[in-house]
């Protein structure tokens, strides 16, 4: 789908340990541009309120400690913290995805809650009605 249309996510698990996320209506995810190990990743503007978000984390090599949280903001300058962090205690790994439904938010990001040690990690976030 072309960016700004609307997209919503679905979460399969592959029976293996790993996720896939499948979009089809909602708003496209925003995948992480650039690894971190602190700080804030780029928030994802939604256009308008949705109830549903979702964040999934990769840790790269050597990775051994951190986390991450998945925040929303209705202004984009205002946070708060969606679901529960995602502890990055393991390398190169992809994490099962937080889901966070009937909160309203327009703004979407990943926070680096606890520094990340040994590396880096990437997160990807999206939302859907």
């Amino acid at each position: 789908m072309p960016a700004g249309e609307l997209y919503s996510l679905t979460q399969v698990d592959n029976g293996n340990g790993t996720f896939t996320l499948i979009t089809t209506g909602g708003t496209a995810p925003l995948a992480a541009a650039t690894a971190l190990a602190t700080g804030d990743f780029a928030s994802q503007d939604g256009g308008t309120i949705h109830g549903t978000a979702i964040m999934q984390v990769t840790s790269g090599l050597s990775v051994s400690a951190g986390s991450v949280q998945m925040q929303g903001s209705l202004d984009g300058t205002n946070w708060f913290n969606l679901g529960t962090a995602t502890n990055t205690n393991a390398a190169s790994t992809v994490f099962a995805p937080v889901i966070v439904t009937g909160t309203a938010v327009r703004y979407v990001r990943a926070h680096i809650a606890t520094n990340i040690t040994g590396g880096t990690v990437t997160a990807t976030v999206g939302m859907a009605n």
